[in-house]
Parts: C-alpha cells; sequence; structure tokens
C-alpha cells in the first residue's frame, strides 16, 4: 500500500506545475487530446443528470471535460494543494463542481451513491493490493448498473519502449513520485474488476510516448497513429488503457 504521506508531499510540491509538466509538453498536448477523445466517447449515453463522482481529480483535467460536457459532479482529492489549481480554474462555472478532501481508499460517500465514477492517471501509484482496495471502494459508492471509467498504466508498452522511455523522462528532467510506477494488464485487471463486481465492457488504448517522435513533425499524424492505438493489435504500443466496467 502506497505511503499517503509521502504521496501527498510530493503532490504539494508538484501542484503549481503538474499541468505544464503533463499536459502542455510535446508528448503532453497529444495525449490529452487522445485521452478526452476517449472519455467523450465513453460518456456520450450517460445522462446529463447521473450523479458523478471523479477520483483523485488533481488538477482538474478531467474535472473540466466532466463539467463542459454538462454533468455535476463531486471531485475528491488527497491533495489540496492540487485540488486548489482545479477550484481556481472552474470556480463559478456551471454546473457546479463541489470539491472535498478524501482519502480513496476510504471513500466517505455511503453504499450506492453514484451513478458514474471516474478515476484517471492514479491507480499506476498503486500495487496489485492497493489497487483492490481502491476499485473495491469505487465499486462499493456505485449503484447497480452505474459506470466505472479508469485507466491503468499499460505493461506491454512499458517493456516495448523500456529505452526510449526512460531516455525521453531523462530529457525531460521528470520527477518521478514517491513510489514506483505499477503497470496492468488489460486481461488481468478485468478479472480484479470482476471479483470486485464491476463486468467490463470495453478496454481502450490511450497514447504512447513513441508518438511524440512524429508529433514533432506533424501533430495530425501523430494524432491519426494515436487513435489506431485504441484497439486491435496497436492497442499494445498504448501508454495507457481506459476500462469501462458496469457494476453488476
Amino acid at each position: 500500500m502506497i505511503d499517503r504521506e509521502r504521496l501527498e508531499t510530493f503532490y504539494r510540491a508538484e501542484a503549481a506545475r503538474y499541468d505544464a509538466s503533463r499536459y502542455r509538453t510535446l508528448y503532453g498536448r497529444l495525449y490529452a487530446r487522445l485521452h478526452h477523445e476517449a472519455l467523450i466517447a465513453a460518456l456520450d449515453d450517460i445522462p446529463r443528470d447521473a450523479r458523478v463522482l471523479e477520483v483523485a481529480c488533481g488538477t482538474g483535467h478531467v474535472t473540466g471535460l466532466l463539467q463542459a460536457l454538462g454533468f455535476t459532479v463531486v471531485a475528491c482529492d488527497l491533495t489540496p494543494a492540487m485540488m486548489k489549481q482545479a477550484m481556481e480554474r472552474y470556480a463559478g462555472r456551471v454546473p457546479a463542481v463541489h470539491f472535498m478532501r478524501a482519502d480513496a481508499t476510504r471513500l466517505p460517500f455511503a453504499d450506492t451513491t453514484f451513478d458514474l465514477v471516474v478515476s484517471t492517471r492514479f491507480l499506476h501509484l498503486f500495487d496489485s493490493g492497493g489497487q483492490t482496495t481502491v476499485l473495491g471502494e469505487m465499486a462499493r459508492v456505485l449503484r447497480p448498473g452505474g459506470r466505472l471509467l479508469v485507466d491503468f498504466d499499460n505493461w506491454s508498452s512499458r517493456w516495448l519502449f523500456a529505452v526510449p522511455y526512460a531516455l525521453y523522462n531523462l530529457l525531460r528532467h521528470r520527477r518521478l513520485a514517491p513510489a514506483d510506477t505499477y503497470y496492468n494488464r488489460p486481461t488481468a485487471t478485468a478479472d480484479v474488476l470482476n471479483h470486485l463486481g464491476l463486468e467490463t465492457v470495453r478496454t481502450v488504448g490511450l497514447g504512447g510516448t513513441h508518438l511524440a517522435a512524429i508529433a514533432a513533425f506533424n501533430d495530425d499524424r501523430a494524432l491519426r497513429a494515436g487513435r489506431r492505438h485504441r484497439s486491435g493489435a496497436l492497442a499494445v504500443l498504448a501508454e495507457q488503457f481506459l476500462i469501462e466496467a458496469v457494476r453488476r
């Protein structure tokens, strides 16, 4: 299980530069677009009056998308400094976002409270036991028939691109979180979700740091290449995968 105090300390220091380092780089902008496209497609058939929880909202990368699509969101995070970035960005907009501090391993909500739970760029911080705990909490607060959207770092891509990935991070002077990054396989993750009462209905590949080399010359070509990583044989190249699951 991750050390929550160390995690909060790290992200408190990262908060002011988090978006710049993750979403404003050459690859970060491409990833953000591919990520939002996948989420928009997954959210298309969900009623806009759904009760929505975002776990580990951070600086609001997905919070703003949910708000723009018309959802009223409860957004929670362990680190107030991260949420402060999102609160300043989205305060006063309609529909309202309700921010609150919460620990994902012990969500402060009653069973079956929400119709939709979303969590992105978060579960890679947890080992398998920690992931099961957090996913169990997400499942607990979902109503039967409710939807879960959550992403994971992709094991196959990590090992296929181990050397260029390390070089990419070195050149960016990227700081790593105070814990290992954990990688998942889609089939094994679906098995865990099934054990927790969640049926996986769709898995979508997201991004790929190797796409930065294409984006350096042509953004549109990199975007098209990234879209081809969503499914089929090329999904093994995706940096992450988004799972859509339904609570039984």
